[in-house]
């Protein structure tokens, strides 16, 4: 029977009377490096529903719908951790910075997949000529507050700030039988997406 060495019983002994090397979770919370890339979040205070985010995912765990058919029209992010591989493209490509950040949390186990759901949901602003959809109304809004004194050379993001414009533009615009389809002067004081504004720039 060959002996073992010295040099291995002193490694050995040495390793027993150590402490462990492992953490101690679950007994304990296991704590994280500073910058960890875990659990991707919304922040409801600076997220403005842009997309954005859902345009850099690489893994599809963030989607966008837009649903024109509720009233008001709302536009729906869907966030799944359970497909996110946590590269933090979408933190890195968020408009306002802090909209969506990695957290530290890393313990997301779980036997539902339903609870790796979450949908966050924001009301879109219509062209109030043909309908189309300008952008939710958050973004209209960080954008006016975003570029201050020259935000008075759209009129859209002027109106899309008053509260009062918002809350008579809660339901999509109808057109009625005596308006005229094409965009006219008189459509200078409405809020309007890309393709009428650069219509009724022609005319004028």
């Amino acid at each position: 029977m060959r002996l073992p060495k010295l040099r291995e019983l002193k490694e050995a002994v040495t390793v027993l009377l150590s402490p462990r090397f492992t953490t101690k979770f679950p007994a304990e919370p296991c704590q994280v490096p500073e910058n960890y890339r875990g659990k991707p979040e919304f922040d409801d205070d600076y997220c403005i529903g842009c997309g954005a985010c859902v345009n850099v995912c690489p893994t599809e765990a963030l989607t966008q719908t837009d649903d024109l058919e509720s009233s008001p029209p709302k536009r729906k992010i869907i966030s799944r951790y359970d497909t996110c591989i946590f590269c933090g493209n979408c933190q890195d490509g968020c408009t306002t910075e802090k909209g969506i950040k990695l957290t530290n949390q890393w313990d997301l186990a779980t036997l539902d997949r339903q609870e790796t759901i979450a949908t966050h949901e924001y009301e879109l602003q219509l062209c109030e000529k043909c309908g189309a959809i300008v952008g939710t109304k958050k973004h209209l809004l960080w954008l006016n507050k975003k570029l201050g004194p020259l935000a008075y050379t759209n009129p859209s993001l002027l109106l899309s700030h008053d509260a009062q414009m918002q809350e008579l533009n809660q339901a999509p615009p109808t057109q009625s039988s005596e308006e005229p389809k094409d965009v006219t002067a008189n459509d200078f004081m409405k809020i309007l997406c890309p393709k009428c504004k650069c219509e009724l720039n022609i005319q004028l």
